[in-house]
């Protein structure tokens, strides 16, 4: 081909080019580019180009003037319906556009705004216009609230005259909304609460009140609780959203201004912001923080502790103090110990004062805000001295003091009446007002007459009086509702029993009578330092062996203490809080009232949704919420008075030793994730290196233990449930769990050639590969029959690695076996292995056995088929339903006394059998009147405990509890018969 045909062929390939590219820029947007669609989170367009915008028209174009607050604006021509349009690829949820008119234009030229879901359909909306308190012809238009179908959004010109029109300034497209207040600009009653909202929960409110703008300003404030006019208030707020991507983004500035009806009388009292020492009479170890203030209410000035040791102010008047008021922040990750406040007359002898103590507000950031105060203070009170006490020296912090010029807070009393209750409003400053909001009403109302109240309600209150500071706001939460089934004791509504608690008074006097009470217990002088009988390892020719043993006395097998002196475990379970709490979040109307997670009952709280009546109510009893170790401490001196020797399962172990209890440990298999299988309580031994986990767990669980002559031994686990062996296993997936591989191996093993399986199955599988993911029925024989093997295997396979592994850590203590669960105990099938096998590699059986009666029968067997191994009742229990919860064995006992003497008939039988050492009962503490925490709705609610939810013994089951620990080495040698409760 020639060179001219050659040009002409590129020519035309150059045009047909051009050609096409001609067309593509035809398809471009107006904005000139491709693709200006938006990603549907926070966008800023500040319009200095035309990059975010999707298309507009030709004719629009930007210009920059000065006096505006955006720098460049959109500036419209004569042609008609002139406009812009936005495009996001996700939801379009909220906007915002700030327009400015000119100053000498009579009249505006509104634009109209349009939403669309496919850039076709459009739909006219119309957003709020708010105009600048300072410039009126500035006017921001937004809208929120636009669905979740909205992705573009078109903003038109109106009118012919473009004088009437506005510039078109920054566009915020969801962005955060401008801040609306409870109140409207204008006169209000002194002492009002302006609370302020946004609009998007994510997005802080700022706030300034010396007329400079809050987007900017470093004078600005973070609003974190409602804000006071005592004096003239001028208020600037804006909203800021803080999006995961993307710049932050401030709104409109809104602008309100209130003028009090009163003001503030200065002159009288003493107000002290702390924001120096000028004030103060005299100080120690104390001195000025000045950093964080957003945590601490923008107050920029606190005092703080110099050391972890107390620290104080004090405060001199030439008049009588009469009230004060103290805000101080405590941080609540930290124990909270309490400001001290004492007053005095000259200075040098002081008197402690029982201020109220509440929280206020919500915390922020760990940092919650708490007040003192007072309103009858001692005759002649001239000094003030606060003292700041903690175990950090940082917290608590000293905001403010007042002196004579608070107006004390609110307080309610509620009273029921039929279906309704009654609410009570008092303050203790006379003439003072009080307001109120309901389950968070938008304002504040006056309050002139009890509140008749339905339902479940969380009332706020402040009380205000003339030229006084207002109180701060306090909260309460108040129960109408019909549905209410536990007190506000934790007791159950509807039960009436000898000794239910209707008041604090009556818990306060219960200090002293359970002094005189306990005081009076006297337990057998004749035991040693464990628990055992004094003197028997003499008179028996026993062993003192350092630890608690099993040897053999004649005919019987029987544990001894470290001495070598006999030892009958009289056990009892749970020496904790721990099943006391019950979910109360979400169902709080079934509570008549729940206290405040803020105030004095935090640490009777596990979480944010449960809470533990019981530590309340010892709370009221004492003054104080009891640790975990302070409640094992009280309970183990109880139990021993009660002649109890041994802390049971689910006990604290870590304070056994130091109260002289002898107790057990529960090996941690329950912990170790990797050996669980779904939907069966069992330990997966054939998990990938189970043998090496588990050993290197004992090296730091129990090796340590090792020399405790304390400890009584260990109990492998809890209530498996060997008896769901057959019907789960078979069915599980070798790839989920590691015990189904090992029986598919054992099958592969036994049977070599697949078709001898299929055919003793009775099967069609195709290869054994296959088994490993199937369920394996069990239609036959021999399929049965490999399933009581491998169930023989798996047990020795388990119980043989954690003994030899256990005894390599520990040689000293007992295994004490894995606490039977009573289903595979009372089936012959499961229970003869269970035995046989266990019974090889442990010290101990131990079964938790919930029976009307010991059957010697079947624990008789136990103990043959094991070699002859020494049996522990490790759980057992009798209740009634006097109290309104359930009775743990139905029908057992028709008040505590019989109570007691099921207890008796109990536990003198397994003391008179040869080869029986020991039983713990279960619990210590009743559980929750509506179910124990972790089974949520429906947990356990047994009356299982020796004391009920408002700590008071259960005095006629003690009675028959006692009658028997006393006496139990008696009924153990045959020196006194086994008591025997006839009616059965």
């Amino acid at each position: 081909m020639d060179r001219a045909a050659n040009i002409k062929r590129n020519r035309r390939a150059i045009f047909y080019l051009i050609s096409v590219l001609c067309l593509l820029l035809t398809l471009i947007p107006r904005s000139g580019h491709a693709d200006s669609a938006i990603a549907a989170e926070l966008v800023v367009d500040d319009l200095a180009d035309w990059s975010r915008v999707y298309k507009r028209s030709k004719t629009l174009s930007l210009q920059v003037h000065d006096g505006f607050d955006d720098p460049t604006r959109v500036i419209r021509s004569y042609a008609p319906k002139e406009y812009i349009t936005y495009r996001t690829d996700g939801p379009l949820r909220t906007f915002t556009l700030y327009a400015y008119y000119r100053e000498d234009s009579k009249a505006y030229d509104q634009p109209n705004f349009y939403v669309s879901a496919d850039g076709s359909d459009y739909e006219k909306v119309t957003p709020r216009s708010y105009h600048d308190a300072d410039k009126v012809n500035h006017v921001a238009y937004e809208l929120n609230g636009l669905g979740t179908d909205a992705r573009y959004l078109k903003i038109e010109f109106t009118g012919k005259d473009v004088a009437n029109s506005p510039f078109l300034g920054k566009v915020v497209l969801n962005g955060p909304i401008g801040v609306t207040a409870n109140l409207p600009s204008g006169s209000v009653p002194y002492g009002s609460m302006i609370m302020l909202q946004r609009a998007s929960n994510g997005d802080t409110v700022y706030y300034t009140t010396d007329g400079s703008d809050p987007r900017t300003s470093l004078t600005r404030k973070h609003y974190a609780s409602p804000i006071t006019v005592l004096n003239e208030l001028s208020l600037r707020t804006t909203a800021v959203s803080h999006p995961a991507a993307g710049k932050s983004a401030a709104s409109r500035v809104s602008a309100y201004h209130y003028v009090p009806e009163g003001k503030l009388d200065k002159t009288v009292g003493l107000y002290d912001p702390l924001d120096d020492f000028k004030q103060l009479a005299g100080r120690s170890s104390v001195y000025m923080e000045n950093e964080d203030s957003y945590y601490f209410g923008n107050d920029s000035s606190r005092i703080v502790r110099t050391t972890e040791k107390p620290g104080h102010i004090v405060y001199h008047t030439n008049d009588d103090m009469t009230s004060f008021m103290v805000n101080s922040y405590f941080f609540a990750g930290k124990a909270i110990e309490k400001l001290r406040i004492y007053a005095s007359s000259n200075g040098s002898d002081y008197t402690e004062l029982a201020a109220a103590a509440y929280a206020v507000g919500q915390p922020v950031s760990n940092w919650q805000k708490y007040t003192y105060e007072a309103t009858s203070l001692p005759a002649g009170t001239r000094y003030l001295r606060i003292e700041l006490r903690g175990g950090v020296a940082w917290s608590p912090q000293i905001s403010d003091v007042m002196l004579n010029r608070n107006t004390a807070s609110v307080k309610v009393q509620s009273i029921r009446n039929g279906d309704s209750l009654q609410a009570v409003l008092t303050t203790a400053s006379s003439g003072a007002r009080i307001y109120y909001r309901l389950n968070k009403e938008p304002a504040f109302r006056r309050y002139t007459e009890p509140l008749e109240l339905a339902g479940y309600n969380v009332l706020e209150a402040y009380a205000v009086k003339e030229g006084l500071e207002p109180s701060p706001i306090r909260s309460y939460t108040l129960n109408a509702s019909d549905q209410i089934q536990v007190d506000r004791f934790g007791q159950i509504e509807s039960a009436d029993f000898p000794g239910k608690v209707t008041s604090e008074q009556q818990l306060k006097a219960d200090a002293v009578t359970d002094a005189t009470y306990y005081g009076g217990l006297k337990p057998p002088a004749n035991r040693d330092a464990y628990g055992g009988l004094a003197g028997s390892a003499t008179k028996y020719g026993l062993r003192k062996t350092g630890f608690f043993a099993i040897q053999q006395l004649g005919s019987r097998k029987a544990m001894t203490t470290p001495d070598g002196n006999l030892f009958f475990s009289l056990g009892v379970n749970g020496l904790t809080a721990n099943e006391t709490y019950a979910m109360v979040k979400g169902r709080e109307e079934q509570f008549e009232s729940i206290p405040s997670i803020l105030e004095d009952y935090r640490t009777a709280y596990n979480g944010q949704a449960n809470f533990s009546f019981y530590l309340a109510n010892k709370y009221l009893k004492t003054g104080k919420v009891p640790t975990e170790h302070a409640i094992y401490s009280e309970a183990a001196e109880r139990i021993k008075k009660w002649g109890f020797n041994s802390a049971g399962g689910f006990s604290p172990d870590k304070y056994g030793a130091e109260n002289d209890l002898p107790y057990v440990r529960m090996l941690p298999l329950s912990s170790m994730s990797w050996a669980k299988i779904d939907g069966l309580s069992l330990f997966d031994i054939f998990a990938p290196d189970a043998a090496a986990k588990l050993e290197k767990s004992f090296a730091q669980y129990v090796a340590p233990y090792k020399d405790d002559p304390m400890l009584i031994g260990y109990f492998i686990d809890n209530e498996y449930e060997f008896h769901k062996f057959y019907t789960h296993v078979p069915k599980l997936k070798a790839s989920e769990a590691a015990i189904k591989g090992r029986l598919v191996k054992r099958l592969k093993d036994k049977y070599q050639e697949l078709y001898k399986f299929n055919s003793e199955w009775q099967t069609n599988f195709e290869s054994f590969e296959e088994l490993k993911e199937a369920e394996l029925p069990l239609k036959t024989s021999a399929a049965w029959r490999d399933m009581d093997a491998f169930y023989r295997y798996y047990l020795d396979t388990f119980y043989g690695t954690v003994s030899r592994l256990y005894r390599k850590y520990d040689p000293n203590h007992l295994l004490l076996g894995d606490r039977w669960l009573m289903t595979p105990f009372l089936n012959e099938k499961f229970r003869t292995v269970m035995a046989e096998v266990e019974g090889k590699y442990v010290d101990v059986i131990s079964i938790n056995n919930y029976s009307y009666d010991l059957d010697a029968g079947l624990l008789e067997d136990v103990h043959a088929r094991s070699g002859g191994k020494p049996i522990l009742i490790s759980e057992f229990g009798f209740g009634t339903a006097e109290q309104g919860l359930a009775p743990l064995l139905p029908n057992s006992a028709d008040n505590q006394s019989e109570r007691g003497l099921r207890y008796r008939n109990y536990v003198e039988a397994a003391a008179s059998l040869e080869y029986m050492v020991g039983a713990h009962v279960f619990n210590y503490v009743d559980q929750a009147g509506l179910g124990r925490y972790w089974e949520g709705e429906w947990g356990e609610r047994y009356n299982s405990g020796l004391v009920n939810v408002v700590d008071r013994p259960y005095k006629d089951y003690l009675d028959g509890v006692m009658a028997t620990n006393y006496d139990i080495y008696k009924v153990m040698l045959g020196e006194k018969p086994k008591y025997e409760w006839s009616n059965k």
